[in-house]
């Protein structure tokens, strides 16, 4: 009998059952590929850009998926991880997977694991099965273009079974310590394994040990690199609430007034960033973005909770910071965009983030925190967040359910006040559907 929806959903879940740690070597990517061969290939089918980084990536995927599909484009954009739906993950054209497709590729991907028992490393994980699913979903289609955002790294990581036309590095910091590695060097150098030899990379502004490794592999590769902040220049014009306008000089064009509906000073990079590849893409032969065509995928973008305003009076942001790096964004928003006012914040961080860094940041900026557990089996116990924030914060609480969280939050404000809710995809996927589905003044 054809799988369901529901049993589909039932083998994923199945997947993240508490199993013995992987080591973090070659077998991981000789897994993803084993699982691939199995499937028939399907990632060599797709003509692809890769995205890794430790900040950024998700925005930059989806911006250039936006710009390609205004061009007119099929596209298929693979991201992770997901807010409320599994399907989130995998968007054709920006529409989600139907759920019919969903449980027929997982059937599918099952099967294919069924025959590949006793492999080494076996069974593949859920982040595995996942892409294969989207691999599968996009070759079938067919797209003209698939934008894959990568997991952890890069060298390893299961998406690095495709073969991009280009190769795209974002901001570079520190996250996911106790796998790639504690140096900055070492960190960069993972990512920097989604490079291709001749092939094509767009990097950003970074850190000077991580620049000069990009820079060396690039070359070492014979990869033709163009940076953000030299070969391609932007200039923020303007930030507000609705979003950043900016200019962008690129190899080929001059990109006016812009304007991307997201809000962060640090959007007008990744933009920036999105233009560089589409037009890198250009090179190997795909059609030219023209103004027109940038500003209207930028300006049709919608990506939920990065720094998104989902109510008013008292003003609600809901985000998905969950590493120094983010924080470091979402702390510079609250200051620029809402500065001077009291911020109530709710936070729930997982056991593997550095929860001491993420306090540093954000802690002084709030005039109250409540402390809450994310929706994973890896969150850090609401008292140990309490714990982190207190050298900053007087007014601390614990609620353990995020969206009691949330609402004794909302209830604590002021119309004035900004409430944040932060710390992890599982906090802010929960907390931004309950707020979503309920009205304002509703409890």
């Amino acid at each position: 009998m054809p799988m369901t929806y529901p049993q589909a959903l039932a083998f994923l879940d199945g997947l993240l059952a508490p199993r013995p740690p992987r080591s973090y070597g070659p077998l991981k990517l000789e897994r993803m590929r084993r699982l691939c061969e199995l499937l028939g290939n399907p990632e060599r089918a797709l003509p692809a850009v890769l995205v890794a980084g430790t900040k950024g990536k998700g925005s930059t995927a989806a911006m250039i998926a936006a710009i390609a599909q205004a061009g007119g484009a099929r596209v298929g954009l693979y991201t992770k991880p997901h807010l409320v739906d599994v399907r989130e993950r995998v968007r054709l054209n920006g529409a989600l997977i139907a759920p019919e497709d969903m449980a027929a590729l997982v059937d599918h991907v099952r099967t294919a694991i069924v025959k590949g028992e006793g492999a080494p490393g076996w069974p593949p994980t859920y982040f595995e099965v996942m892409a294969a699913v989207a691999f599968l979903h996009f070759a079938r289609a067919p797209v003209d273009l698939a934008v894959v955002e990568v997991g952890i790294g890069g060298r390893l990581d299961a998406c690095n079974v495709v073969q991009p036309f280009v190769s795209v590095i974002t901001s570079i910091g520190f996250d996911h310590t106790e796998i790639v590695g504690s140096r900055l060097r070492q960190i960069a150098a993972e990512d920097a394994g989604i490079i291709r030899p001749s092939g094509r990379v767009v990097t950003v502004p970074q850190r000077p040990a991580a620049a000069q490794v990009i820079r060396d592999v690039s070359e070492a590769a014979g990869a033709a690199l163009t940076q953000v902040g030299r070969e391609i220049r932007y200039r923020t014009l303007r930030t507000g609430l609705d979003g950043v306008r900016l200019v962008v000089r690129g190899r080929r064009a001059v990109y006016r007034d812009l304007h991307v509906p997201l809000l962060g000073r640090h959007q007008a990079l990744n933009a920036a960033a999105a233009i560089a590849t589409v037009e890198a893409l250009a090179d190997s032969g795909s059609p030219a973005p023209s103004e027109e065509v940038v500003r209207a995928g930028l300006g049709a973008l919608r990506w939920p909770a990065r720094i998104e305003v989902v109510r008013e009076c008292p003003t609600v942001i809901v985000d998905v910071a969950h590493n120094v790096t983010s924080f470091e964004a979402l702390r510079a928003v609250l200051d620029e965009t809402f500065r001077g006012r009291r911020l109530i914040l709710v936070l729930g961080v997982l056991g593997d983030k550095d929860l001491a860094g993420i306090a540093r940041i954000i802690a002084p900026r709030a005039s109250a925190v409540i402390a809450t557990r994310a929706h994973d089996v890896r969150a850090n116990p609401p008292d140990a967040v309490a714990a982190a924030v207190r050298p900053w914060v007087p007014a601390v609480r614990v609620i353990e359910d995020p969206i009691e969280a949330i609402e004794h939050a909302l209830r604590s404000a002021a119309p004035e006040d900004v409430v944040c809710a932060t710390g992890s995809f599982h906090v802010a996927g929960p907390i931004r559907a309950h707020l979503v589905a309920a009205p304002a003044g509703v409890r």
